[in-house]
């Protein structure tokens, strides 16, 4: 059975199934389900399916996995190739669309306008076969936004911008963005700050609105801190720090480090825990031995164990230089762990909260000796966490965000609908 012949049986097989709203997710999923991508998209992505499907409707992810495969009631469509073939199936598709369809991909090169050319073939049999009622994309730098604009799908498409301003380095990466938008019915911004850098930049979108990134907070359950400082040997503050993704240049694990290097305080009663990738690893135990830091270096672990060093920590902190939203510090603020981070994005969680959460860091004119200082502050600074978690729960869990997410989906299939009337 070739690979056409296969989605469109998978196709049929699912429409017999159910007559329910069909959303075709496109983005990345996180390890722990079978995905390939670290980071809060990919969470975000894969708990608003599994939100979506509780809430009734039939939900399907284009992703970038080795396989296809369901999981918890949501089918998963692999995107992935071998390199040739897919080029191959990109420059076919190419021989038999108009041309004109095409044209605005010319600021990219010849090897990726081939990848957006498979993209779009792959695509066109999906809809085919699934035919979701409306697509949801993560996020406005996805190669599915501009395989979207080549097929033209009479359906609607929303995108959720997680912080494209971030990618945005050259001319090319704001034409892409800019291109994104066009093939949207709605446009959905993680955070106040995301849209505002979105409108800064001239990509205004007349449709669009914020909903927080949500978390499960079921996933972060509330530990007696007391027990699982039994096991320490010490009784040194715990200052928390998790970034995977970009550790250096965005997250700011080397500035951490140093302030860690030059605050007595710091030194000499607190214990660092870094959680974080390969470059930040190597990075890290080279420089906690050569300061003699006190610190335990740790590689990605599943969530079940990160909750661990968030309940145990007394502070955590992520001085970013930028950051959409920053689902980690919500996953700190949820077992009542105080923060201190990138001041856009904490400035908008406490004025959502409504109370106190830590201290706003702005490494564009603060640096290791005012970062210290801050971490210092929280430490010594008493907070209720209880009041912290239920802040959490009753602002920005998925059963308090959910439905805002529902109301876009009925608005704009309801505006389809109309527009077909006509």
């Amino acid at each position: 059975m070739n690979e056409g012949d296969s989605l469109k049986n998978f196709g049929k097989d699912t429409l017999k199934k159910s007559n329910k709203t069909r959303i075709l997710y496109i983005g990345s999923i996180p390890p722990e389900v079978g995905g390939r991508a670290y980071g809060g998209i990919a969470t975000h992505l894969w708990e608003l399916a599994t939100h979506a499907h509780e809430n009734g409707y039939d939900v399907y992810i284009l992703a970038n996995t080795t396989s296809s495969f369901t999981k918890d009631g949501i089918e998963v469509i692999s995107l992935r190739e071998n390199r040739l073939l897919a080029a191959f199936k990109g420059l076919k598709f190419w021989l038999t669309i108009d041309k004109t369809r095409v044209n605005f991909l010319n600021f990219l090169d010849f090897k990726e306008k081939l990848g957006i050319l498979y993209r779009a073939y792959r695509l066109q049999q999906i809809l085919e076969s699934v035919k979701p009622n409306l697509i949801h994309v993560h996020s406005l730098h996805n190669g599915g936004n501009l395989a979207l604009r080549i097929l033209r799908p009479s359906i609607p498409v929303v995108i959720t911008d997680h912080g494209a301003f971030g990618g945005i380095d050259e001319k090319k990466d704001l034409v892409r963005v800019s291109s994104a938008l066009s093939s949207a019915s709605y446009v959905i911004c993680v955070s106040q700050y995301v849209k505002d850098r979105l409108e800064q930049l001239g990509l205004n979108y007349p449709k669009n609105t914020i909903i927080h990134n949500p978390i499960n907070i079921n996933k972060f359950p509330l530990l007696n801190r007391e027990e699982l400082r039994d096991s320490r040997r010490d009784e040194k503050k715990i200052v928390f720090f998790s970034g995977v993704y970009m550790p250096l240049r965005k997250k700011r694990l080397d500035l951490l480090l140093r302030a860690f290097s030059t605050n007595t305080y710091l030194r000499e009663k607190c214990k660092l825990v870094i959680l974080t990738g390969k470059e930040g690893i190597s990075y890290a135990k080279e420089f906690v031995s050569q300061k003699k830091i006190d610190a335990l270096v740790l590689n990605p672990r599943p969530v079940s164990e990160i909750v661990r060093y968030y309940n145990i920590a007394d502070v955590f902190v992520m001085p970013s230089i930028l950051e959409a939203f920053g689902l980690t510090y919500i996953e700190a603020l949820s077992v009542g762990t105080p923060v201190v981070g990138f001041h856009g994005t904490l400035k908008e969680i406490e004025c959502l909260l409504g109370v106190y959460i830590g201290e706003k860091f702005d490494p564009s004119h603060e640096g290791k000796e005012k970062l210290g200082q801050k971490i210092v502050k929280v430490l010594n600074t008493d907070f209720d966490r209880k009041l912290l978690r239920r802040k959490v729960i009753e602002n920005l869990s998925w059963d308090a965000k959910f439905n805002e997410f529902d109301s876009i989906y009925r608005e704009v299939l309801l505006y389809a609908n109309k527009s077909r009337r006509f």
